[in-house]
Formats: structure tokens, sequence, C-alpha cells
């Protein structure tokens, strides 16, 4: 045995294996416990990146259903204005008939008018017209005991006269 201890790679080895043989017991547990350690602070930061993304996803969807909630409601909004513009085009329209219609009927009512009063002026002139010839024609061709007769003829037909206009209107 003397002869293996002079040996300088025997002794390297025993000397290996002691140190292997004292890390082992002895640097066993704190390395273990270091690598738990590292796997617990892995473990949490797994754990942390799990939460965080789950946060993410819950806001991506509670932006995604916001987003279809607003383009939904922009929508509507657009449907509602459709239909508003619609209505106040069709109301529109009908004003426009209603107040095409009564300016018709004004104008119309106008035109009867002026018509009545036209003919209402072409009567009064011809009327006076023929007043002024049937006086010029009495005067120059009645002589005074016929032109008593005759007023005193138109007197007594005065209320046959006033009877026959009141009919006549």
């Amino acid at each position: 045995m003397n002869e293996a201890l002079q040996d300088p790679m025997n002794i390297y080895a025993i000397a290996f294996v002691i140190f292997v043989a004292l890390a082992y017991f002895l640097g066993r547990k704190p390395a273990l416990q270091w690598i738990d350690g590292e796997i617990g602070k892995i473990s949490a930061e797994l754990d942390t990146a799990r939460q965080l993304r789950a946060e993410a996803e819950a806001a991506l969807a509670d932006c995604k259903a916001k987003q279809t909630a607003a383009e939904n409601e922009v929508q509507m909004i657009l449907h509602m204005a459709k239909q508003e513009t619609e209505s106040m085009r069709k109301q529109a329209e009908a004003d426009l008939a209603v107040t095409l219609e009564r300016q018709q009927q004004l104008a119309t009512e106008r035109i009867r008018i002026a018509q009545s009063e036209a003919v209402a002026s072409v009567r009064d002139a011809a009327i006076a017209l023929g007043m002024e010839l049937a006086r010029k024609t009495l005067t120059e061709n009645l002589s005074q005991g016929d032109a008593a007769k005759l007023v005193e003829q138109a007197i007594a037909d005065a209320p046959a006269l006033k009877a026959a206009k009141g009919r006549a209107a």
C-alpha cells in the first residue's frame, strides 16, 4: 500500500474521491436549497406571466366587446339617422304638395275674383254707357209729357224690379 501512496495519480484520485464525497455530503443540501429557490423564483415569474397574460386577454376581450358595442351603436345611430332623414324628406314632400295645392287654390281664387271683377267692371261700363245713351236719346226725342209718364211708370215698377233683383242675386 505504500507503493500505491507513492504514485501521485493515486493520491490525486483519492483526493478527488474525498472532495466529491465531502462536496456531496456538505454541499448537497445548500445546492438543493439554491436550486429549489431558483425553481421557486422561476415558478413565481411564470405565475406572474400567466396572470398578466390572463389580464391582457381579459382586457383585449373587453376592448373587443366595447368596440363591437360601439360599432353596433354607430350602426344603430346611422340607421336611425337614415330613417329620420327619410321621414323628414317625406314630410317635406308632403308639406310642399300641400303648399303647392294651397298656392294653386289661392291663384285660382284670385283669377276667379279678378275675372268676376273684370266682368263687373265691363257690366258697369256697359250699364253706364247704356244709361248715358238712353239719357241722351230720351232728352233728344222725348217730350215733357212723355217724360212724366215714364217717371210714373218707373216708380210703379220699382217694387217689381226690387223683387226681381232679389231673386237674381
